[in-house]
C-alpha cells in the first residue's frame, strides 16, 4: 500500500520501507538492523485528528532520531510507547530506560532519542501535538526515557483499545474524528498523569489541570470543588499553580469556551442551541456566553456558526 500522510499499512523486509513509512507520519529518523538474520518489520498506523497511532512489529533495530535529522518544520509529537512484547531501550535528555513488557515510555521529536529493539518486539506507539497536551506536555519532558510500569489490566485495555483504532478504519477528520482525538489526547493525560512520578509541586498541578480537563462538563466544576477533590485549601491550590502562571478559574473559563466554540463550529450540531451547547460544558446560564466568546476570539457564537457553517445559515437562538 502506498504510504499516505494519514494511514500506514505494510509489512516490509527492507529497512527503507520501514523508515520511510515511519519518518512519513512522525518525524525524519533512522533505522539500523540489528545482528545477522533478515530484518522483518510489519507496520499499521493511523491518524485520528492530529493524533497518530500505530502498531509496530520489528526485529532487532536500532531507531535514531539525530541533530542532523532535526528541523524546525518537523511535527513537535509526544510520543508514548506501550510495549507488549520483546525488550526495547529508550534514551533522550541523558537518560536511559530498558522496558520490558507492560512497560511506558514517553519522549518528544524536538530532541534527538534513540530506541533499540534488543529482541523481536511488539508496541503501540501514539503520537500527540505537543499544543493538545497543553501544560501537560511538561510533565513529558521531566520524565523523557522513563520507562513507568503500568497497571497489568489497564496497560492491556489501553493498548488493545488502541491496536483496534488501527485494524478498524475509523473517523480520521470531521466532526466524529474531531471528538475521538479529543478523547484520545484525554486519555494520554490520564495515563501520563496515573504513571509518571510527580515532581511536587508540579506534580500535583499536573494532576490539578488534568482533573479539571476531565471534569469540564460538570457544572459544579470550581476552585473550591478542586481543592476538596485533591484534600488541599484553595489558598495551596492557588499557590501550587503559581508557578504555571494561571489562574485556575481563568484556565477552565479558556477551555470551556474553546469548547463551546468547537460544538459551535461543528455542521453536526448546528440544530442545537447556544444554550444546549454551553450546558455541555457546564455553563448554565448562557446569557453572557456570546459576549465571553467576543472577548476570547473576537468573534460572537452567531458570528463564529456563519464561519463555520455559511453566510446563509439559519442559526438557532437561544
Amino acid at each position: 500500500m502506498t504510504v499516505t500522510p494519514d494511514l500506514v499499512d505494510r509489512e516490509v523486509d527492507d529497512v527503507g520501507e520501514l523508515e520511510h513509512a515511519l519518518s512519513d507520519v512522525c518525524a525524519p529518523m533512522r533505522i539500523k538492523p540489528e545482528g545477522d538474520r533478515p530484518f522483518t518489520a510489519a507496520c499499521r498506523g493511523t491518524r485520528i485528528g492530529d493524533v497518530f497511532i500505530a502498531r509496530v512489529r520489528s526485529g532487532p533495530c536500532t531507531i535514531l532520531r539525530d541533530p542532523g535529522l532535526i528541523r524546525s518544520t518537523d511535527r513537535e509529537l509526544v510520543k508514548l510507547i506501550f510495549l507488549d512484547a520483546g525488550r526495547l531501550a529508550v534514551e533522550q535528555d541523558g537518560r536511559r530506560s530498558l522496558l520490558k513488557p507492560g512497560d511506558m515510555v514517553g519522549y518528544e521529536t524536538v530532541r534527538p532519542y534513540e530506541l533499540r529493539c534488543l529482541t523481536p518486539s511488539e508496541s503501540v506507539i501514539v503520537g500527540v501535538p505537543a499544543t493538545s497536551l497543553g501544560a501537560h506536555a511538561n510533565l513529558v519532558s521531566r520524565h523523557t526515557a522513563v520507562a513507568a510500569p503500568t497497571d497489568t489490566r489497564l496497560h492491556a485495555a489501553i493498548s488493545g483499545f488502541l491496536r483496534d483504532l488501527t485494524e478498524v478504519p475509523g473517523p480520521s477528520n470531521g466532526s466524529a474524528g474531531h471528538y475521538l482525538a479529543d478523547a484520545l489526547v484525554s486519555l494520554v493525560i490520564a495515563q501520563l498523569t496515573h504513571v509518571l512520578p510527580p515532581a511536587e509541586p508540579d506534580g500535583l498541578a499536573d494532576r490539578v489541570l488534568a482533573y479539571c480537563l476531565a471534569h469540564l462538563s460538570d457544572p459544579e466544576l470550581s476552585v473550591e470543588a478542586v481543592a476538596r477533590a485533591h484534600r488541599i485549601s484553595v489558598r495551596y491550590l492557588h499557590k501550587v499553580l503559581q508557578p504555571r502562571e494561571v489562574t485556575l478559574s481563568a484556565w477552565i473559563r479558556r477551555h470551556r469556551l474553546e469548547r463551546i466554540r468547537r460544538d459551535l463550529a461543528n455542521p453536526a450540531l448546528a440544530d442545537q442551541t447556544v444554550s444546549t451547547i454551553a450546558a455541555r460544558w457546564g455553563v448554565l446560564d448562557a446569557t453572557h456566553v456570546s459576549r465571553a466568546l467576543k472577548a476570547e476570539f473576537g468573534l460572537t457564537a452567531a458570528d463564529i456558526r456563519r464561519h463555520a457553517l455559511g453566510n446563509h445559515t439559519t442559526v438557532p437562538s437561544g
